[in-house]
């Protein structure tokens, strides 16, 4: 087992065993050779890595590995000095199933490194954290587990007979910069790697050769975007479970006794049943 795998198991044990642990300390890992090589690895291994962002550069710019050398090195370089800034987002729009179009945003491919490095830092400590009920964008979660544990609830047994399903609207593009933030320092305290995740939410968008400010929302299309909105949505989580979820048999069968129905909670990240 590599050191980076190490480092990440000990986050996850940290966090399990102290829930109100705040991490510091860590904008370092983020400077590391082998975590920036890791995730680039990671990024040209996903097709989205042929999109561009607003330089021009995609996969085929890195196809060799001298290249790709320099690239961390040039970058590693950036962040270590403090001269690292992401730049605004590529929009593009693309055709959902429903007819309408759902706004996409591309970052660079220097800021998709920086934000699977970010990722695999802040990953292995909000993994710890998250409910059974989250299923969306998680590692070790798929569409079908989802599924799954939605069909096994509707038993005469389990005493569940309906699914409402729910969507929240503009889930992305209405985070709240502030209360993201305020989330996330609940747990980390590297101002640096603080402001990392602000330069990149913050850091706006390009449409049709026009800048725009983002003083909301995380761009759907950034790597780092589905773990900040179950970051965000982890509070919905845990106003269900301590309102809901915690119920005991006895309680849920008095609820049922008056003529209140229970109901159990299952997010795959915006997309809401119950």
């Amino acid at each position: 087992m590599n050191d980076l795998r190490k480092t990440q198991q000990s986050f996850a044990r940290k966090a399990q065993a102290h829930p109100e642990h705040r991490f510091g300390d860590l904008y370092h890992l983020v400077c590391r050779e082998e975590w920036l090589t890791t995730a680039l690895q990671a990024v040209l291994r996903n097709t989205g890595s042929r999109s561009a962002g607003i330089d021009g550069m995609s996969r085929k710019d890195l196809a060799d590995e001298s290249a790709q050398t320099r690239f961390v090195a040039d970058l590693r370089d950036e962040l270590k000095t403090g001269h690292y800034h992401p730049a605004p987002v590529r929009r593009q729009w693309i055709p959902k199933a429903n007819g309408k179009q759902r706004p996409l945003g591309i970052p660079t491919l220097k800021d998709r490194v920086v934000q699977m490095t970010v990722k695999m830092v802040l990953e292995p400590i909000w993994e710890s954290d998250f409910l059974d009920c989250s299923h969306g964008f998680r590692p070790g979660h798929r569409t079908m587990d989802c599924i799954g544990t939605c069909r096994s609830r509707i038993t005469t047994q389990n005493k569940y007979f309906w699914i409402i399903e729910g969507d929240i609207t503009g889930c992305f593009d209405h985070v709240q910069h502030a209360i993201l933030l305020k989330l996330i320092r609940q747990r980390i305290r590297d101002a640096r790697i603080l402001g990392l995740v602000e330069a990149q939410v913050t850091a706006g968008l390009m449409e049709g050769g026009l800048f725009r400010h983002t003083p909301e929302g995380t761009p759907q299309g950034g790597i780092l975007s589905p773990l900040l909105a179950n970051i965000y949505l982890h509070e919905f989580d845990r106003w269900w479970w301590e309102r809901y979820g915690s119920l005991t048999p006895a309680e849920k069968a008095r609820r049922r006794r008056m003529g209140i129905g229970n109901w159990i909670l299952t997010r795959y990240a915006d997309d809401v049943r119950h």
